[in-house]
């Protein structure tokens, strides 16, 4: 006799995966960026500020974020664009960074392995210091797109106020 609400292995072995519940990895899919979430999660809590990215249904080019002295960069890894295929907008603390990659060429293909990824992407990001709005620039070149914010200036040591 079988009970419906067991859990059943997935194939080719593996830990078994509760009903209901898309298995991970190598052809899992499910559409679940667990990882994503869990480091939103631990940058909020861990350093008292929210960094890191924000879960969305479409691809996610890798990028980097870093500070320089000046400025607030984040360096996206896309080839294949035109720099009018992107959208970017920063509104209220989230800069979001959009577009669309098309298929290099049409047509029926066997493919042996398909890891260049196309279609609508999305990355939306959480500005995790003091920036300029107005100082919004982007470039694209070598396959690179770059997004830079001016940082405001940060006064040295404790502030304080006054109580009225």
């Amino acid at each position: 006799m079988s009970d419906s609400s067991s859990s059943t292995a997935p194939p080719g072995g593996g830990p078994p995966v509760p009903p209901g519940r898309p298995g991970r990895g190598a052809g899992g899919g499910g559409g679940v960026h667990i990882a994503e979430e869990l480091e939103v999660y631990f940058n909020e809590h861990a350093h008292g500020r929210p960094v890191g990215f924000v879960a969305s249904p479409k691809w996610k080019p890798p990028t980097d974020v870093y500070e320089t002295a000046d400025d607030l960069i984040f360096h996206m890894d896309i080839a294949g664009m035109q720099p009018d295929d992107f959208s970017v907008e920063l509104a209220e603390g989230l800069l979001t960074i959009a577009g669309e990659r098309a298929p290099r060429q049409e047509g029926k293909r066997h493919y042996h392995s398909m890891e260049v990824q196309v279609g609508p992407f999305e990355r939306r990001f959480r500005v995790p210091v003091p920036v300029e709005p107005t100082s919004l620039r982007a470039t694209y070149e070598d396959g690179f797109l770059e997004v830079r914010l001016r940082k405001l200036p940060r006064l040295p040591g404790p502030q304080s106020v006054k109580v009225t």
